[in-house]
């Protein structure tokens, strides 16, 4: 038995117990919220970065295809004329921005990150200048696996 003075010594003790409790598991919601938080927003930093990434690519495509000099130089190269050693560099590098911004849709289209349709869509219009006498020695040239599998995608289509 308790007395009256030990018993409410006992009920405020419970009572801070309960409190506690109470606290602990607050405290652990609060974590469980932060963390779902902080998994929306790494997400959404991942699908930004993808984003960017694709743009890269198509930047990349962009900008040395639709300057004038690789048109020059790749029919120039196709009619089997020579090029001077500045035109020689110039297309080398010409085709390796080209060839870089489709291995970058490349590698994005094998991890999923690129539909399916723009993807064939990308290769099957731009396979032509892909296969050409200026890009295709080039993109062979390339070292690293991801590049010899483009290579392969390249002679295959």
């Amino acid at each position: 038995r308790f007395t009256k003075v030990e018993f409410e010594k006992r009920r405020i003790e419970m009572s801070v117990e309960a409190i506690g409790s109470i606290g602990e598991i607050l405290g652990a919601l609060a974590v469980l919220v932060s963390l779902i938080y902080l998994a929306k927003q790494i997400k959404h930093s991942t699908d930004v970065s993808k984003v960017t990434t694709y743009h890269d690519g198509i930047g990349q495509i962009l900008q040395s295809g639709l300057n004038p000099e690789f048109a020059r130089l790749a029919v120039k190269i196709e009619s089997g004329e020579n090029l001077d050693p500045f035109e020689k560099n110039y297309s080398a590098n010409l085709a390796t921005a080209f060839i870089f911004g489709h291995e970058i849709l490349y590698c994005l289209y094998n991890k999923g990150q690129v539909d399916e349709d723009l993807w064939n869509n990308i290769i099957v219009n731009n396979i032509p200048y892909l296969r050409s006498d200026m890009v295709l020695p080039v993109a062979k040239q390339r070292l690293g696996s991801l590049s010899e599998d483009f290579v392969r995608l390249i002679e295959a289509s």
